[in-house]
């Protein structure tokens, strides 16, 4: 099992997720939509790709050229991963018109071997992807597959709006998940910050941050907030 690391000269993130993210992993990160799932995917992918590795990013919510400015406003730079293959990015959202909404997506993603050539593979958000397909049987067999992919060597990340699934499905993604983290949007000293807890870590090497206050500002992207948010 190895970590792969999440740090980068400009902030210290990687400090609470433990370093970065172990290979074997299944990441869920799990909250209402505006509590920053996206931008955590968004920093945990760029962190990643800093650092040599290689990244496959499905999204529910933007084309190509938006998830290329967002991630620049962000001083996140990925044009040159995209252009060199580091970082495969796929939008998904036209596929999730009312036309053909009803198509077996689940299906789609465990044969789709493209999906997991990669070392990353994050889905932005799975909930969306899969809100008109998931019951019991399909999700044991997409955790199964996805168990299958990461034991490869390989890390998982889901981001999923609990609202948007039954919560018998929800309790199926948090225990085959091996990392869970929660987050919210929190009123403190009158502002509202981002918080993310971390309440499952399997396979952590290293020590980690239990709750982590966040913001994003434009050309930094993700700061972690020192304040105490209980």
């Amino acid at each position: 099992m190895r970590l792969l690391s999440v740090q980068l000269p400009k902030d210290e993130y990687h400090k609470r997720v433990g370093g970065g993210l172990p290979t074997g992993s299944i990441v869920l990160s799990e909250g209402p939509h505006g509590s920053g799932k996206s931008v955590l995917c968004q920093r945990l992918v760029y962190g990643l790709l800093s650092n040599g590795y290689k990244a496959t990013y499905i999204s529910t919510q933007m084309t190509t050229v938006e998830f290329i400015n967002q991630m620049t406003s962000m001083d996140y730079k990925i044009t040159k991963e995209l252009i060199g293959g580091h970082l495969l990015y796929i939008p998904v959202y036209p596929l999730l018109s009312k036309n053909i909404r009803k198509e077996n997506f689940i299906e789609k993603i465990i044969h789709t071997k493209a999906l997991y050539e990669n070392d990353i593979i994050v889905f932005d958000s799975l909930s969306t992807i899969i809100a008109n397909d998931a019951n019991p049987e399909k999700i044991d067999d997409l955790m199964a597959f996805f168990k299958r992919i990461a034991s490869t060597e390989k890390v998982i990340i889901m981001t999923v709006n609990p609202g948007e699934l039954p919560s018998t499905v929800n309790e199926q993604l948090r225990i085959a998940a091996t990392i869970i983290m929660e987050l919210e949007l929190k009123p403190f000293a009158g502002d509202i910050k981002n918080i993310v807890k971390i309440v499952k870590y399997n396979f952590a090497q290293q020590n980690f941050q239990r709750v982590t206050a966040f913001r994003v500002e434009p050309k930094i992207g993700l700061v972690v907030e020192i304040t105490s948010i209980s």
